[in-house]
């Protein structure tokens, strides 16, 4: 990890990223520095999640194995269901190299949950075959495994991806994009300013957006509704209906277009 900061300080020497959107350009730097100069480095994705850890973004992710192994033009694989033996995976003897070849990189991947999407209809699956997904997991995921944990943890990672996605402390204004609860004086598609924002409190009185029986990640929102009332409004900050923005965001919409 040592490497990686350092590769990171040495790529954003002199960038300010005091504030959100010069955090948000440094990360872009850093993603187009993996695309153009660590794509077919194991090491890209620790990078690229590191880099954003550091800066408050959102994580984003390369197919290094896929950009390391090219797919054979005579590759064939199959993967299906069968009554008797269970899953089936038929290959010829290409198919199978490359499938082979792609498991082993991605054994040499540093980064736990790194993957490899082989999606259905694409080559090299013929027929009627189901896609595949492979994974490599540290030891932490497959004792997990044996203890019945394994969705605990996946969920416990989300969150922490989910946290960094959205921070709770720089919402300056909502937007509902999906359906609206009709108890509520607001509008689909039109931006609120968030007056503040607080833990939910369970208070009966609360408006609130459903959208997940958990509500580890439910925050109330203080603003104002179409009339001009106060409205305290209780939101789960990973609602997909929702979009959230940051000061940033409202002074980008103030500034002149061009």
């Amino acid at each position: 990890m040592d490497d990686v900061d350092q590769m990171i300080d040495r790529l954003l020497a002199g960038e300010e990223t005091e504030s959100e959107i010069g955090r948000v350009r440094a990360y872009r730097r850093c993603v187009r520095h993996a695309e153009s100069e660590l794509a077919t480095e194991h090491v890209c994705n620790v990078f690229l999640l590191r880099a954003a850890e550091r800066l408050g973004q959102t994580p984003m992710a390369i197919p290094v194995v896929h950009n390391i192994v090219a797919l054979p033009e005579d590759a064939r694989l199959c993967l299906y269901y069968h009554e008797d033996e269970g899953p089936t995976l038929v290959g010829n003897a290409a198919g199978l190299r490359y499938l082979s070849d792609l498991l082993g990189e991605l054994s040499e991947s540093p980064l736990p949950g790194e993957n490899v999407i082989l999606d259905e209809g694409y080559a090299p699956w013929v027929g009627d075959s189901e896609g595949l997904t492979l994974y490599c997991e540290n030891e932490e995921w497959f004792a997990a495994a044996e203890e019945g944990t394994e969705d605990e943890l996946a969920e416990a990672w989300s969150s922490e991806i989910e946290g960094r996605i959205v921070s709770d402390d720089q919402i300056a204004a909502v937007q509902l994009v999906g359906p609206v609860p009709v108890s509520l004086a607001l509008t689909p598609q039109k931006l609120y300013r968030v007056q503040s924002i607080r833990p939910y409190s369970n208070d009966k009185s609360v408006g609130r957006k459903p959208y997940r029986a958990e509500m580890d990640r439910v925050r109330e929102l203080e603003m104002l509704d179409d009339d001009s009332q106060p409205l305290r409004f209780a939101v789960d900050l990973d609602d997909p209906d929702l979009c959230f923005y940051y000061h940033w965001h409202l002074e980008q919409f103030a500034a002149p277009l061009g």
